[in-house]
C-alpha cells in the first residue's frame, strides 16, 4: 500500500468525511484537496490546542503571513504550506478566499457563543462554504456558476457536524452552540462543564437539524447542474445527509449516533453518488 502524504493521513486521521470523499478524485486533484483540507484542519484546531487565545491569534498571524508567499509559489517551511502552495499553482486559489477563511476562524479564539442560528449559518458559510468553493476549484469547477449551491451545501454540512460534536464540546468545556436554544434547553454555553453527564439536547438540536435539512434540500435542489468533475469536492455533502437521517431516527440525540457509528453505508452512498453525479 501506497505510503499517504502527511496531509492525507491527517484528514484521514481528523476530518475522514473528506478523506473517502477526495479518494474519487484523480490522483493529483486527490493530494490537493488534501493539501487545502489539512491547511482548514490546521485553522480549525488551534482554538483547542492552544493554552489562551493570544498563542492562537500568533498561529492565525504566521498564516496570514505565510499565504502571500504560499500564493506567489515561496511557502514557509511547513508540512502544509508547501502542498498547498502547489496546490494553489494548479488551481489558482485566490489569495483572498484563503485569508478570508483565517478572518473566520478568529471568531474561534473569542469563546463567546454564537447568539443565534442566523450567526451560526454566517460563521458555517464563512467556513465550511469557503472550503468547498476552494475545493471545487482544485477540482476544476468554478464555484460562482453554483453560488446558491456552495452557501447552502457548506452551512448544511457544518451544522450536521456540529450537532455531532455536541458529546465533544460539553466535555471539552467551550460550547459553540447558538445561545438562544441553549437558553431555552436550560442550558448556559458558558458553562458546559457543569452540564449534566447525558444532557436533553433536543431542544438545541431539532431546531439545528431542521435549519440544516432546509438546506441541505435547497443546495440539492441547486445541483442538478454540479459538472461530475465536482464530485469529489461536494459528496461530504452525500454523508451529511446520511448523518442527518440517522439524528432525526434518534430523537436529534447525537450521544446515540456516536454510539452507534455508522459504518459501511458511508462508502456505499458515496459510491452511489458518485455514479449518480449528484451529491
Amino acid at each position: 500500500m501506497t505510503e499517504l502524504s502527511y496531509c492525507a493521513q491527517q484528514i484521514k486521521d481528523f476530518d475522514n468525511d473528506r478523506f473517502v470523499a477526495a479518494l474519487f478524485a484523480p490522483d493529483q486533484v486527490r493530494e490537493d484537496l488534501f493539501a487545502l483540507y489539512a491547511f482548514n484542519l490546521e485553522l480549525s484546531k488551534i482554538r483547542e490546542t492552544v493554552s489562551e487565545p493570544m498563542i492562537g491569534r500568533m498561529r492565525l498571524q504566521f498564516w496570514r503571513d505565510a499565504i502571500p508567499r504560499v500564493v506567489a509559489g515561496d511557502p514557509p517551511k511547513h508540512a502544509v504550506a508547501d502542498p498547498l502552495s502547489l496546490a494553489c499553482a494548479r488551481a489558482s486559489l485566490p489569495e483572498a478566499e484563503l485569508l478570508a477563511l483565517i478572518e473566520a476562524r478568529e471568531a474561534d479564539l473569542d469563546d463567546i457563543a454564537p447568539k443565534n442560528m442566523a450567526a451560526v449559518e454566517a460563521y458555517a458559510e464563512s467556513t465550511s462554504s469557503t472550503v468547498i468553493a476552494m475545493a471545487m476549484r482544485i477540482a476544476g469547477v468554478d464555484p460562482t456558476q453554483h453560488a446558491d449551491f456552495v452557501r447552502s451545501a457548506g452551512i448544511a454540512i457544518a451544522l450536521i457536524g456540529l450537532v455531532r460534536s455536541i458529546p465533544f464540546q460539553a466535555s471539552s468545556g467551550r460550547v459553540t452552540l447558538p445561545a438562544d436554544l441553549c437558553e431555552v434547553a436550560g442550558l448556559d454555553p458558558t458553562q458546559s462543564q457543569q452540564w449534566p453527564r447525558n444532557p436533553n439536547v433536543s431542544e438545541i438540536t431539532l431546531p439545528m437539524l431542521l435549519t440544516a435539512k432546509r438546506h441541505l434540500e435547497a443546495a440539492r435542489k441547486s445541483s442538478r447542474d454540479i459538472p461530475k468533475a465536482a464530485m469529489p469536492a461536494v459528496l461530504p455533502l452525500s454523508l451529511a445527509a446520511l448523518y442527518l437521517k440517522a439524528l432525526q431516527r434518534y430523537g436529534g440525540d447525537p450521544k446515540t449516533l456516536a454510539e452507534r457509528p455508522i459504518g459501511l453505508p458511508r462508502h456505499l452512498t458515496l459510491m452511489w453518488r458518485s455514479m449518480l453525479g449528484r451529491p
